[in-house]
This record gives C-alpha cells, sequence and structure tokens, in this order.
C-alpha cells in the first residue's frame, strides 16, 4: 500500500528516433501546470466540479523526487539510473508517477515495478501507437517505439496481461500475425468510439484478476491531435479527453504506477497538451490519496 504520491520527472527524448524531438522539456512544464490544481487545496480539502464533491487530501501526501540523472552519452546508463530511482521510490511505499519524456521512459520503470513483486505484471497503455517494435537500426532497441516489447521479454510479464487502448492508423504489416500469436488485447480508437469506455475499463481490469501488479502507461498521443497538439507524432481519429476521463477512473485505484508519454512542449498550442497531462496527474493523485 502506498503512503505518499512519488513525482519523477524523466526529461528524456533520446529515444524519439523517428518522432519529434522534445518531450524531455515535459516534466518542467507539467509540474508547473500541476502547480494549479494543488494550490487550489485550501484546509486539506478539495472540490472536484464535475462530481460535486469534496476530497480530503494532505499535499504532505505528494512528494517530489526529482528528476532521473540523464546521461546524455549512454542510453543503457540512463535507463540504469531511471529503474533505480523508481526503486527507489518503491522502496519509500511510494506510489510512482513519471512525466516523461518520450514513449522509450516506459520500460525501466515496468522492470522496476515487476521486480519489486513475486506475481504477474499487467499493462494498461494508452497510445495511437503499438510500441511492439523489436531492436532495428534505426531506432535501436530501447526507443519510443519498443517499450512494450521490452516490457514483454521481462519474466512475469505475460502477452495476455496487456491492453491497449486507442490505437489507430496504419502500421507494419508483420503486426498483423504478431498480434495474433501473442493474444494482446486491444481496443482500437474506433471501438472506443463505437463502444462504451466504461465497459471497456471494467472488461480490461478482469483481465488483468490475476496480475499483483498493473502498471499504466498513458501516451498522450492516445488523444486525437485537436485535443492534444503538443506530441510526439499527429495520429488522427483519436479519443476524446472525456473517453479517457471514464476509463482512468475506473484505472486509478488499481494501479501500482503510472506515466504520462510523449508529452512535447514545444509543439504544444497554448498549453492545451500540458494542461491535459497536469489535470489527469492531479486526478491520479486525488483518487489514490483522497478520502
Amino acid at each position: 500500500m502506498s503512503d505518499h504520491f512519488g513525482i519523477l520527472g524523466f526529461p528524456w527524448d533520446g529515444g524519439a528516433s523517428l518522432g519529434r524531438p522534445g518531450a524531455r522539456l515535459a516534466p518542467k512544464e507539467i509540474r508547473e501546470a500541476f502547480g494549479w490544481f494543488k494550490g487550489r487545496i485550501q484546509a486539506e480539502k478539495v472540490y472536484h466540479v464535475e462530481t460535486r464533491k469534496i476530497y480530503n487530501v494532505s499535499d504532505e501526501k505528494i512528494v517530489d523526487y526529482g528528476d532521473v540523472d540523464i546521461v546524455a552519452y549512454s542510453v543503457e546508463q540512463t535507463i540504469e539510473n531511471a529503474e533505480e530511482a523508481t526503486k527507489s521510490i518503491l522502496q519509500k511505499a511510494g506510489f510512482p508517477f513519471i512525466l516523461g519524456g518520450d514513449h522509450s521512459i516506459s520500460y525501466p520503470i515496468i522492470k522496476a515495478l515487476h521486480d519489486s513483486c513475486k506475481g504477474q505484471v499487467g499493462i494498461i497503455h494508452f497510445d495511437a501507437h503499438l510500441d511492439l517494435v523489436d531492436e532495428n537500426h534505426l531506432q535501436g532497441k530501447y526507443s519510443q517505439s519498443s517499450e512494450i516489447r521490452r516490457a514483454l521479454e521481462l519474466e512475469r510479464v505475460a502477452p495476455e496481461h496487456v491492453v491497449q487502448i486507442g490505437v489507430r492508423g496504419f502500421n507494419y504489416p508483420w503486426y498483423a500475425e504478431y498480434l495474433k500469436e501473442t493474444g494482446i488485447k486491444q481496443y482500437t480508437a474506433f471501438d472506443v468510439h463505437a463502444g462504451d469506455p466504461l465497459t471497456i475499463a471494467k472488461e480490461s481490469l478482469d483481465r488483468l484478476k490475476g496480475c499483483e501488479k498493473i502498471y499504466l502507461t498513458f501516451d498522450i498521443d492516445v488523444l486525437d491531435p485537436a485535443f492534444a497538439p503538443g506530441t510526439g507524432a499527429d495520429e488522427p481519429f483519436g479519443l476524446v479527453p472525456y473517453q479517457c476521463m471514464i476509463m482512468l477512473n475506473e484505472f486509478y485505484d488499481k494501479v501500482d504506477a503510472f506515466d504520462i508519454a510523449e508529452t512535447n512542449p514545444t509543439f504544444d498550442v497554448h498549453g492545451i497538451t500540458t494542461a491535459v497531462a497536469s489535470r489527469i496527474m492531479f486526478e491520479c493523485f486525488i483518487h489514490k490519496f483522497g478520502k
């Protein structure tokens, strides 16, 4: 059981070999936007307008662990530093909330959670992209396109315990056979639009019932570019914030670590994307530590 909300910045976009660089600037921007929400806590209470509910919460439960020690010349050393920083938060009974960074940041965090337990680890993955690319000469081994593939190499992360939500667009033809062989569960963006987000969330959790730990990674490009212009790549026909909110509200209490990836301030418009990321961050805090 976590006793505090442990923020860790991962200002890294060294994995954005095919996407736009700039996500390394996001942790600072998201922290600043998060401060606006935190400033609305008065006398250890905050009012949630949509639910018409007052939450009892203390900002003393928020602990900022600073940023991962970035080693610009070494992807491997940076990954190791991120893993160790996350393990430290877990050892101190913190709930790791990681601010990326391009999506390559997820793998060492997932590994830290995996190594902290003995059971199966499930992954809920919000993204426009599948991120199942193996090592290649264009992107290397640890890119923004491969973090889920790397996670599946861990001993207790099984394909049937990976749920991908919001995926869409066109991709490599080998994906069709790979997905059939592995059994990864996907809800495409069209599935979400045509279905019920609440049902999808509950089905996702049912699929992960046997897991000791659940990791949630939220790539901001799961949203349609109209709602999140500041990201590494634009994929049209994405989700809307309301759909994500409905699903995330079901997940916050159930997950054991969380990251937000691919917020890119250099391509944002008036801080729209950062505002979404910081709202998700504060919602997670309220759901985990509010009463």
